[in-house]
């Protein structure tokens, strides 16, 4: 994959409209101008990788806006995307607070709005401040949780078929319960197969099969899953 280009945008963390509850978005005053100050905010285009399985981290980046695929080389050559990281993820923290190497390579996978903390900056912050680092610790929490929750998931599932299923359902768990569900997509079965750690073939044809039985179809770029339930049926 390519290196990181990047545009840099006239905005602050002060004046974002993005801003949410939780995470570093509202850290209290001062503390707040203190993190704003800190790093500059960058739009990524598509395909940039951010970070490098293996090599160590320059800083920490927080997905202010857009998707980036999380993804580590299996021992066979094989590439396996573990994640995908949306609105508000921050990436790179693990492996600053130990001074590690990433885990992890991570590349947009659309245009995203990236706010980038250099790691020694980072590492001043939340060493002087007990808030910075108890805002640090909850999302290091939080990404023990995910991971596990992600792994249990990974693990229950003993065929590719079942894996697919509940690849394609958590796609749309943040959806209202209606009888027809449809969320948009445009990864490749080649994408797909790394996420379920299956082959492109694989998941071509149970892509087929599961059309053929009318638990999901495809309209242009939007998969429609006509009933939930039936779906569920086959991760059980």
């Amino acid at each position: 994959m390519g290196l990181a280009r990047s545009i840099a945008i006239p905005k602050d963390c002060l004046t974002c409209t993005l801003r949410q509850t939780g995470d570093f978005c509202n850290l209290p005053r001062p503390l707040m101008d203190m993190f704003n100050g800190l790093g500059h905010l960058t739009l990524y285009p598509a395909n940039a990788t951010l970070l490098n399985e293996g090599q160590r981290p320059r800083g920490i980046y927080i997905v202010c806006s857009g998707r980036a695929k999380l993804s580590v080389e299996a021992r066979d050559g094989k590439t396996i995307i573990l994640k995908i990281a949306g609105d508000r993820h921050l990436l790179g923290l693990s492996a600053v607070i130990c001074g590690g190497l990433s885990p992890i390579t991570v590349t947009t996978i659309e245009l995203c709005q990236i706010k980038f903390v250099e790691r020694e900056s980072f590492l001043r912050l939340i060493e002087h401040d007990s808030r910075a680092a108890l805002a640090c610790a909850a999302m290091l929490g939080r990404e023990v949780t995910t991971s596990f929750d992600d792994v249990h998931e990974l693990l229950l599932a003993r065929s590719s078929t079942q894996k697919l299923a509940r690849l394609l359902l958590s796609w749309v768990s943040r959806t209202p319960r209606n009888r027809e569900l449809r969320v948009s997509t445009e990864f490749t079965h080649e994408e797909i197969a790394q996420m379920i750690g299956s082959s492109r073939e694989t998941v071509t044809r149970l892509l087929s099969d599961m059309k053929r039985k009318d638990l999901i179809r495809l309209e242009g770029a939007t998969l429609v899953i006509p009933n939930r339930v039936a779906l569920q049926a086959i991760t059980s």
